[in-house]
């Protein structure tokens, strides 16, 4: 993410809000819902091509964000269900917490726990 970092208008100036806190919100928030195991861990090789290194990306599109959440979730799960669940958490923890609008969130299953 460049220097377009959300902000929000307030009464006496405008607030940025650093990558790094809506990174750290988002994955506390995925790792909350039952089924998700972790995120995704830095790893050298082919697996960064897959996979992306940081488990947490947020781009900023027209004062809104995008999140994509890589996660190792547990064996035996349903995906689509977790997955959206994980959705929901990140969005309403981002927006409830910053105040600035998440406009998608994606997930992606980069590994299983067994």
């Amino acid at each position: 993410m460049s220097n377009d970092y959300p902000k929000k208008a307030v009464s006496h100036g405008v607030v940025r809000i650093s990558e790094n806190v809506i990174k750290s919100i988002a994955g506390i928030a995925a790792k909350e819902i039952d089924g998700v195991a972790g995120l995704e861990e830095k790893k050298n090789g082919l697996r960064n091509i897959l996979c992306p290194a940081d488990p947490v990306k947020v781009q900023v599109v027209n004062d809104m964000i995008e999140i994509t959440v890589s996660l190792v979730l547990e064996d035996g799960i349903r995906l689509i269900n977790v997955a959206e669940q994980v959705q929901q958490n990140v969005k309403e923890n981002v927006q409830s917490m910053t105040g600035v609008i998440v406009s998608k969130v994606h997930v992606v299953a980069a590994g299983i726990a067994f």
